[in-house]
Parts: C-alpha cells; structure tokens; sequence
C-alpha cells in the first residue's frame, strides 16, 4: 500500500507539522455521507419558528426560489381566540434561522365570507402560480373555503384574494349557510391522476366528517364528493392531511372527543380509503407535511401555540402498510384547540 504521508527521520518540530498536513489531506479524502435530503438543507436542525407575543396554529409549508416560506394561523398570545385576523409568515434557507416577513392577507370587509377570521392556510405551487386555500370566517361563524394567489410569494403583498371557491353541498350536509355557525374549514389538495382532491372538515348528519371535493384545475370549480371519512357522533376531525408514500396514503387528522382524541393516522391504498383504523400519533396536533428532496418533513404546534416545530417522517418497513413515525419532539400544555 502506498502511504500518504511517508515519515523518515524528521526534527520533532517538522513532524508535528507535516502530521497537521497529513489530518488535513485524509479528512479531505474521506467520503462525505449520502444525505437525503435537499442540498439546501443538508443542514437541517430543525429550529422551532416563533412569533413574539404571538400563537400559531394550522400552519403551511412550501418552498420558492431556494427558501422555505411558512404561513399560519395568529392569534394575540395573551387572548389565544382573540384576533386571528391575518396569517403570520416567515421564511427560512435551512430551518435553523428564520426571516420575519409580517404578514400576509387580511379579514375582509363587512359582509365579506371572510370579514371576521382567517384559518388553516393550505398552499400548493402549480405552474409558477402559489394557491392559497384557507377557510374564511364571517360574523356568523359560517366557515367557507376561500383562495388567494401569488406569482411571487417573496412579496407579502403579492398574494391576491380569489373570493370563496367551496362550500359544502353534498346531500347529507350540515351547512346552515352564512347566518349561523356552518362548518367547512381546513382545507388540504392532493394532486392525483391529472385531478385535484380538496380534503376538508365539516359535519354531517351523522357526526363530523373529512370531505372530499373534486377539480379539473386547482382553481375549480370543485365538485362536492361529501365524507371520504366518517367518525362517531361525538368526534370532531380537523386538520386533515394526505401523505402518499410507497402506493399507499395516509391520512393525518386530529379529532376531538368520542373514541379517537388527539393526533391519529389512518391508511388507505387510495386517496378515496377504505380508511383503516386510526393510529395514535403520540406527540403534538394540528399536522402539515412538506416535502424536502425524498424525505418527508412534519411540522406541528408546540405546546399552547408557541411556537411551530419540524420533524422528518421516519417509515417502519416492517408492516404493511409501511407505519410512519414522527421523531421526539418538545411538547407543552396544550390549550388552544378548536
């Protein structure tokens, strides 16, 4: 084998250093490590985003020219259910610094289907176009799906409301409509076979449900398919979001009393079910998935609202349907849920 670095008779001076340059020359031989992830982030550390005096939920993730943009609910941290007026938003190169950009959108006016509360920001890229989806709410509490876009979301300023795209109208609705408190909130698109999936939550007859509607083209008109999931009487589901992975999809909802409490998944082999029992997700609520290279990333509430965390997907191979598992996270009292 020939050496690297052969050592004759050398002054004790002189071998220290060519020791220095020989740890330099076989550190910078050695293979660096295969990353899964974007080049962009191969340094992820997953820094929580926070907002001072400030609480965030129902977040949303997606990337644009190199950066990652976050936007979310917020709300004053010293009255948890006061203001939700606006979404607050950030960006971030590698998930260790963040860049506070304000906000973006805003209620609309009096008697607008939004003129009292903004939730659940849900975007999706399609052409060079950002598709905003988010639930408005009016006076009334009655919840409409709505959508915003930007052709340049670097630019706060640059997302434009499209008015209400969606509201429930399958026979088994419950949807009073714009005077009393209607649900239809949390919107969440899955491109699949050329179509556009809306997954959302509201309630039917039988109790709460995750709706599905569906589209030729991300803006509509999008077509009430009604319940793809139906829970208990007394269940509410909410934040419902569909991972592909390996031919199978796995829906993330985070229900509220009845037999299911808290964050659980459910698998399916379409997008459509027959959704399998649910699985406890033992850590956080209100999930949002993003995609970083091949590896799927989480992001979830912290606590009361703190602050926005980020975690990778991890897959058991060893069953099947592949089990996701989300890695530890910090966890605080929880008191903001719907």
């Amino acid at each position: 084998m020939q050496h690297l670095c052969p050592i004759s008779t050398l002054s004790i001076g002189r071998l220290i250093h060519l020791l220095l340059i020989c740890s330099v020359l076989l550190i910078s031989l050695t293979p660096e490590p295969a990353h899964p992830v974007h080049a962009a982030t191969a340094q992820l550390c997953e820094q929580p985003w926070s907002v001072p005096n400030t609480n965030l939920k129902d977040q949303t993730v997606f990337e644009f020219a190199g950066m990652y943009y976050i936007a979310s609910i917020s709300s004053s941290a010293s009255d948890p259910r006061g203001g939700e007026t606006t979404f607050a938003y950030a960006r971030t190169a590698d998930f260790c610094s963040w860049e506070q950009l304000g906000s973006v959108l805003g209620v609309g006016a009096p008697g607008a289907a939004d003129d009292t509360a903004l939730w659940a920001p849900y975007v999706l890229p399609v052409g060079g176009t950002f598709y905003m989806f988010y639930a408005g709410v009016n006076r009334n509490m009655a919840q409409s799906i709505m959508l915003a876009t930007s052709t340049n979301p670097a630019d706060p300023l640059s997302w434009v409301k499209q008015g209400v795209v969606f509201q429930p109208n399958h026979p088994a609705m419950v949807y009073p409509g714009p005077t009393s408190w209607s649900d239809a909130r949390d919107p969440m698109v899955l491109p699949y076979n050329n179509r556009y999936y809306m997954y959302y939550t509201a309630l039917d007859t039988s109790g709460g449900i995750v709706g599905q509607a569906v589209a030729d083209t991300v803006n509509g008109p999008w077509q009430d398919l009604g319940a793809t999931l139906n829970v208990d009487a007394s269940t509410r589901s909410e934040s419902p979001f569909v991972v592909p992975y390996n031919g199978n999809f796995y829906l993330y909802t985070n229900d509220q009393g009845g037999t299911t409490n808290g964050e659980v998944w459910r698998s399916a082999p379409s997008p459509f079910g027959p959704w399998q029992s649910p699985v406890t997700e033992p850590f956080g609520w209100a999930d949002d998935f993003y995609q970083v290279g091949t590896m799927w990333y989480a992001s979830y509430v912290i606590g009361d609202g703190t602050a926005i965390g980020f975690t990778p997907i991890l897959w058991n191979t060893t069953t099947s349907p592949a089990s996701p598992q989300l890695t530890w996270r910090i966890l605080l009292p929880d008191i903001t849920k719907k």
